[in-house]
């Protein structure tokens, strides 16, 4: 199945679980064609089309051999170690893991409680560095996925610090599990005396998994780091996945669903939702309802308007 086709399936499966979390009933697809972004759609007794309108550049996606590569390859072991309806969210800039077989055995551990419809999270080991710089004061630097926390390091390191937790893409989404990552991290920092030595240890990157129904064959949601992009980017392909939605649907009779998906270290840090206020909202007119699919959840851009409602 190529990308295209895997993000229809995806946003299409996750949209009618949107749906029917709103009360809509008889909610169903039909599956989509390959190279297609854009399959019929039913709920509700009445008919029409949702689209996939990604907001990562697919292409760039399809043009990178290698990463296209280590795509397939983990989908074909997770496929091996029973995970046949298993959705894999990689963070933004994360390179998929070199070792195929080691990694799904570890999704598929961490899937092994999850029920049809649930989500989860499987950790990898990476590494961190930690530099001391200075013997003054009570400070860290910050690089990485843990660039937000470094107001938590100051007071409680002693002296100046660099940390690289370069390879840190997204953080658990227990709090708890993030105050022990930091409070490792400063035991390990006030643990070196000299300046200008540095060490490294094993932090954890955390990654969404979900179960999810009418997914028949592993999904990896994946793009090249360098398709990574920001706010005003993030409008420009919008403007585009919509214009590419509306020639594939064409002038198809029903209600019409745009589902945007994108790719983002967690719910709260989409940029979607912002920039949507600098779209014009006559590109917006003519669609019934428009969610956003990131990190294996679900925001309500524009809300269901009938028949869907």
């Amino acid at each position: 199945m190529d990308p295209r086709q895997q993000l229809t399936l995806l946003t299409a499966a996750m949209t009618r679980d949107a749906l029917v979390a709103t009360g809509a009933s008889a909610v169903s697809f039909e599956p989509p064609v390959a190279g297609s972004l854009a399959t019929p759609f039913s709920a509700n007794g009445s008919s029409g089309y949702m689209a996939a309108c990604p907001l990562f550049d697919v292409a760039a996606l399809q043009g990178d051999g290698p990463t296209l590569a280590r795509k397939v390859g983990l989908e074909e072991r997770l496929h091996a170690y029973g995970g046949r309806d298993l959705v894999l969210w990689v963070p933004p800039g994360a390179p998929l893991p070199d070792d195929a077989d080691h990694a799904a055995g570890q999704i598929a551990d961490a899937a092994r409680d999850l029920e049809v419809g649930e989500k989860g999270e499987v950790t990898f080991k990476v590494d961190v560095a930690v530099r001391k710089t200075g013997s003054d004061g009570s400070y860290m630097s910050v690089l990485g996925g843990l660039s937000q926390q470094w107001a938590r390091f100051t007071n409680q390191v002693m002296g100046e610090y660099q940390l690289d937790a370069s390879n840190i893409h997204r953080l658990p989404e227990d709090e708890q599990k993030v105050t022990q990552m930091v409070d490792f991290l400063v035991l390990v920092a006030n643990g070196i005396r000299k300046e200008g030595v540095a060490t490294t240890v094993k932090g954890e990157d955390t990654w969404r998994i979900q179960r999810l129904g009418g997914v028949e064959e592993p999904i990896v949601v994946c793009a090249p780091p360098t398709s990574v992009v920001d706010g005003r980017m993030v409008r420009r392909l919008m403007r585009r996945s919509l214009r590419e939605a509306e020639e594939a649907i064409g002038g198809a009779s029903g209600f019409r669903i745009a589902s945007m998906v994108t790719l983002a270290n967690s719910l709260d840090r989409e940029l979607v939702t912002t920039a949507l206020r600098g779209i014009d909202p006559m590109i917006l007119a003519g669609w019934d309802y428009m969610p956003l699919l990131v990190d294996g959840q679900i925001r309500t851009l524009l809300e269901p308007s009938a028949p869907l409602a």
